[in-house]
């Protein structure tokens, strides 16, 4: 009997143990030094062909996001609204469990004509993680459309929707007040050059 509780005892202890190591070692390469990724900051030349300046609300905006998002392989992992900020919720694995994210961020436009989304609040289950360590994670383990960059260190995302969105269109965004539901922007039909 007195075997019996010493063999399962260390058993408990070895596998406590490895679950210690396993966890250390995941939280450290989750977690090593921070890195931005590259993104384009070259300004980009401005498009010729026919051009329309397109005055919008949040609602609309809202709908044709979530349309775009739609098309994504991983569009089920996230969830990307406006309302008087935008508003994201997504959810990371770590160590078997599903810890869910939420964010308010701050738009601001660029001098190109794209979105910075800066971190306003977020709230990470019950964990506190300093904020660059969470777009750190969120860059690590959530698969976003590639014209969303995350930027760990300044705490933001940089949306490049002049790139990124459509080949067809250049959309160039000029304003984006949330507060007062101005969003303007200039769409840009390319021309096609032909051979």
């Amino acid at each position: 009997m007195r075997n019996k509780w010493k063999i399962a005892f260390i058993t408990l202890l070895l596998s406590i143990i490895t679950l210690i190591i396993f966890g250390a070692v995941w939280f450290t390469q989750t977690f090593s030094e921070p890195t931005n990724e590259e993104f384009p900051t070259v300004t980009p030349e401005a498009s010729e062909g026919a051009s329309f300046t397109i005055t919008t609300t949040k609602e609309d905006l809202n709908s044709w996001l979530q349309q775009e998002l739609s098309k994504e392989p991983d569009a089920e992992m996230y969830d990307l609204y406006i309302d008087d900020a935008v508003y994201m919720e997504t959810r990371i694995e770590a160590l078997g469990l599903s810890v869910p994210i939420k964010m308010k961020l701050t738009p601001a436009v660029t001098e190109e004509g794209n979105l910075e989304l800066i971190e306003e609040n977020f709230q990470v289950g019950n964990l506190s993680l300093p904020s660059e360590r969470v777009f750190q994670l969120i860059g690590a383990t959530v698969d976003l459309p590639e014209w969303i960059y995350v930027l760990s260190e300044e705490s933001k995302f940089y949306v490049d929707i002049r790139e990124g969105v459509s080949e067809e269109v250049d959309i160039n965004i000029k304003s984006f007040d949330l507060e007062n539901d101005d969003i303007e922007l200039r769409m840009t039909v390319v021309a096609n050059e032909t051979n």
